[in-house]
């Protein structure tokens, strides 16, 4: 699992790392999810589009983590897949991909915990050591 909790007073915070960009943006999607539910218990049936854009990575992984979490929280979905389709560069950044999952069934998928918002707070988006690390905090 290339994710982990990190300690953080009254809220969650993830440190996530991956080998480029885009796997970061996944693996950062994923480890929110398993926060909210559990994610083996969810079928990647049904795929809806995210678009996302920000003038630096932080801002582009605040936009993207906020675009799926509206879509879970406006149209009751829950999402265990999760796939960048383009990532470019040009003024700002911006990324197309896909979340992919079904929706929320009580019987079927456990309710761990309501995140309110993906936050700003100590969010970062580097390269260390070879490989792209982020960090983000979730209001719980």
């Amino acid at each position: 699992m290339p994710w982990e909790e990190i300690e953080h007073t009254a809220d969650a915070a993830f440190r996530v790392w991956a080998d480029t960009p885009e796997d970061l943006l996944v693996e950062a999607a994923k480890a929110l999810f398993d926060l909210i539910t559990d994610l083996d218990a969810v079928e990647p049936e049904e795929e809806v589009e995210i678009e996302a854009e920000g003038g630096d990575l932080v801002e582009l992984l605040h936009d993207w983590l906020e675009e799926i979490h509206f879509r879970h929280e406006i149209d009751g979905m829950l999402f265990s897949d999760f796939e960048v389709k383009e990532l470019k560069k040009e003024e700002g950044w911006k990324v197309r991909g896909v979340a992919r999952g079904e929706p929320y069934d009580p019987d079927r998928h456990p309710f761990h915990t309501e995140v309110k918002a993906v936050t700003y707070h100590n969010m970062k988006v580097e390269r260390e050591d070879g490989r792209w690390v982020a960090e983000y905090v979730v209001d719980l």
